[in-house]
């Protein structure tokens, strides 16, 4: 049981900390939206870009095809990233848009977990669906313009940190209330035992 519970909690604080690198980057992203997303842009343009030319030397090594054309693939995906900024303005909105979803319907299972424990449950449930709702918003993307996206984007990732947040800490509350119930349980079926 102790095992579980050291488990949740590294889930939660990992949580916790995600949360707070989105609220961050959300605030850089509504205050100065056009530098956030440049930076973005570079830094995935880099990631995708050195496989891309390790995979080009790979092939001017070994002649292995494959690498060759892996190698061209991702070299021009980087540069593309790095060069064209507001293609990485409207992709992220719907790669943010998957993660707060599926985000969302993890808190909701969360939650609904809760009501099988008797612990109120409300809560966490009407947060966890208000970050799927911002998911959902993000795929459709009704907002036109990049710098508009991006400034929504911002709003959206506040938005969703603190919901994300609020729900973390009300389910590792009320999950260290039913750890506690349990501890409880299990001390006073021990004197009741030595007790027969």
């Amino acid at each position: 049981m102790e095992d579980i519970r050291k488990g949740m909690n590294k889930i939660f604080n990992a949580s916790i900390a995600t949360s707070i690198v989105i609220l961050v980057l959300g605030i850089f992203l509504f205050i100065q939206p056009d530098t956030i997303i440049h930076m973005i842009s570079i830094i995935l343009g880099g990631i995708i870009l050195v496989p891309g030319v390790i995979s080009l030397m790979d092939y001017f090594k070994n002649k292995y095809q494959p690498s060759l054309i892996s190698g061209i693939i991702t070299v021009i995906i980087g540069l593309i990233l790095i060069v064209n900024t507001k293609l990485v303005a409207s992709i992220l909105p719907f790669i943010l848009g998957i993660y707060f979803v599926i985000n969302g319907i993890n808190r909701l299972q969360y939650a609904l977990q809760l009501k099988k424990q008797k612990i109120n449950y409300v809560t966490s449930c009407i947060v966890s669906i208000l970050i799927i709702v911002c998911g959902v918003l993000f795929i459709i993307n009704p907002f036109g313009g990049a710098l508009v996206i991006t400034k929504v984007m911002g709003i959206f990732m506040i938005t969703y940190a603190l919901l994300d947040l609020t729900n973390t800490i009300i389910i590792k509350r009320e999950m260290h209330e039913v750890h506690q119930e349990m501890k409880h349980a299990v001390i006073e079926a021990d004197i009741e035992d030595k007790d027969e």
